[in-house]
């Protein structure tokens, strides 16, 4: 369980790193110092070798034996006992050879190419020989010309032979590796608890993240990561609280919407079911009492029948309507007319209807309106609604007040009426389809419901918008905004 977490992994594997680096380096370091101190050696002793062949050019330019050179090969020996000191014929074969370790040599040849590589070279070049006790190593040597019998020979001295192998081992596995393995652990120790308490900070921020997500999984959609920085994770600490917002935003809209859904059908149904109601009984009555109903009767029922099938055909060209309006899948037909006149227009075609409830009316336009370029015929059907919904709320006596004026954003239309007011809690809702504040406003059953919603869906295919208030002296008043 505790491999899964991402702060586990990541210091394992910085863990690993450092074990790698740490022996890697351990190793360079080692090899590095190794061949250095060879190469050093071999340039210091470069002409060791020359200085033996000098020596021994009396006693080996004719028949020599090795006890002719027993004892100036001991003096050499005495001076630097490390050595080991060959001495090769003109074919790279070993003649005799002078060493502290009694033990056989195992080769008894030496590639002379190394050899005059190096006197060519004058020993400043680093090259490593042959060792006759091992062929698998390459030692630092020196070397030197030396008649032998009268034919090429060579003087051929490992300076680091098998006495110095044992002694550098001796000191390889005791002072130097123990040196070397206690600074690497004490580094290694102290990298390690910088390394994983820098760690432990770092994925502190990618731990909250990880439980806010997991917060938010379960449920508890409002808890949110507490982030600071600019950094990567602070940037996707700031995306997931933005995509968290935006969620419950997301859900908010379709709780809403489920709502707003659940309404529409319950008001579609009712609106639906009265004018089908009414009808089925009037044409029940005329089937069930047809002989005994007289002709004014029968003529009623049918006024009746023929009233709620046209309120019935209202309501369902209004939803074909603002479904068309908010699909926006209306094109306008744009001309450009006098909006002062068009609301004359309206207002006289309602004539009858301020007549019948002696309803007060005044219609104020501003002096000098410009004309405006938009659909006639929806801009029409969205002053009729709005000044419609004035008279349905407004009682027998009351009055009704229209103006129109400019502003700096266009034409802005006013209808105020003297009706019971909105309540606050309705206002946000008015212009949803089929929203009923009967509350505080009562209504005639000459409307659908779907008025204010189309009103709104017209000013916003033209640009503008609609708002409502009620004053607290009672009322409601309309604003439409229209730009030029």
């Amino acid at each position: 369980m505790l491999l899964k977490s991402f702060y586990a992994r990541i210091s394992l594997l910085f863990l690993a790193m450092i074990l790698l680096l740490g022996a890697t380096s351990l190793y360079i370091a080692f090899e590095a110092s190794r061949l250095l101190f060879g190469e050093v050696e071999q340039k210091l002793n470069r002409g060791y070798a020359a200085n033996i062949a000098l020596e021994l050019e009396p006693f080996t330019a004719e028949d020599f034996t090795e006890e002719d050179i027993k004892e100036a090969i001991h003096y050499m020996m005495v001076m630097n006992p490390s050595v080991e000191i060959y001495l090769l014929n003109h074919e790279g074969n070993i003649l005799c050879y002078f060493s502290e370790i009694e033990e056989e040599i195992t080769y008894l040849n030496v590639d002379l190419e190394p050899v005059r590589s190096f006197v060519e070279s004058e020993g400043f070049k680093r090259i490593l020989g042959d060792d006759p006790r091992n062929d698998k190593v390459k030692k630092p040597f020196s070397a030197a010309p030396l008649i032998i019998n009268g034919k090429e020979g060579w003087v051929y001295v490992i300076l680091r032979g098998s006495s110095y192998d044992s002694s550098l081992e001796m000191l390889r596995n005791s002072y130097y590796m123990r040196s070397g393995l206690i600074t690497f652990i004490v580094a290694l120790a102290a990298t390690a608890v910088v390394g994983l308490s820098l760690f432990f900070i770092l994925t502190r921020r990618l731990r909250r993240l990880s439980e806010a997500v997991t917060a938010f999984r379960h449920g508890r959609l409002q808890h949110r990561v507490s982030m600071r920085g600019d950094d990567e994770i602070s940037a996707l600490g700031y995306a997931f609280n933005d995509m968290a917002e935006s969620i419950v935003e997301g859900i908010r809209q379709l709780r809403e919407a489920e709502r707003l859904r659940g309404e529409l059908i319950a008001n579609i149904s009712h609106d639906l079911r009265s004018p089908l109601t009414s009808i089925r009984g009037s044409l029940e009555t005329l089937l069930l009492k047809e002989s005994s109903l007289s002709g004014d009767e029968r003529r009623d029922l049918i006024e009746v029948g023929l009233r709620n099938v046209a309120g019935f055909q209202k309501l369902v060209e209004g939803l074909f309507e603002l479904a068309k309006l908010e699909a926006r899948q209306v094109s306008l037909q744009k001309i450009t007319f006098s909006v002062a006149e068009l609301i004359q227009d309206v207002v006289l075609k309602l004539q009858p209807r301020f007549n019948a409830k002696q309803l007060d009316v005044s219609y104020n336009p501003a002096a000098d309106i410009p004309s405006l370029t938009a659909d006639i015929g929806l801009i029409e059907r969205m002053l009729t609604n709005i000044i419609e919904n004035a008279v349905n709320y407004t009682p027998g006596g009351g009055s009704v007040s229209i103006n129109l004026e400019t502003s700096a954003n266009g034409l802005v239309i006013s209808v105020a009426d003297t009706g019971p007011g909105i309540s606050k809690e309705d206002l946000p809702r008015i212009f949803e389809r089929f929203y009923r504040s009967d509350k505080s406003r009562s209504r005639d059953s000459e409307g659908t419901g779907l008025g204010l919603a189309i009103a709104r869906e017209v000013a916003e295919l033209h640009g503008g918008s609609i708002t409502a208030e009620s004053p607290g002296s009672g009322g409601a008043v309309f604003i439409i905004s229209l730009p030029l």
